[in-house]
């Protein structure tokens, strides 16, 4: 992996209150934990409580300098996978798994 590809200003939050825990929420951190450390990927992953949003979790919100904020809706592993390929290494939001306005 090119590390230039990759910015360092990019925040990765996962919503992990007892809705997001019993929707998935917990694969989905340990998937984005072991993605960053086994590809060295320099994001920071933190979490947070509920939002209210409970029939969307796991829900995921990306920072990152120069895109907007989004948030991620229906996380799973893979999307998980998806959004650090896409969002974090190749700068391009799934426009599909966000949700809007949020």
């Amino acid at each position: 992996m090119n590390t230039e590809e990759v910015s360092p200003f990019a925040t990765i939050v996962v919503c992990y209150g007892i809705c997001s825990i019993a929707a998935g929420a917990k694969d989905v951190l340990n998937t984005f934990i072991n993605e960053i450390e086994t590809k060295g990927i320099p994001v920071k992953i933190k979490t947070t409580g509920c939002i209210g949003l409970c029939s969307m979790e796991p829900l995921v919100h990306v920072y990152m300098e120069g895109l907007p904020a989004v948030t991620y809706c229906y996380v799973t592993p893979e999307k998980a996978r998806g959004i650090l390929f896409h969002h974090i290494m190749r700068r391009t939001i799934i426009k599909e798994w966000v949700i809007p306005n949020v």
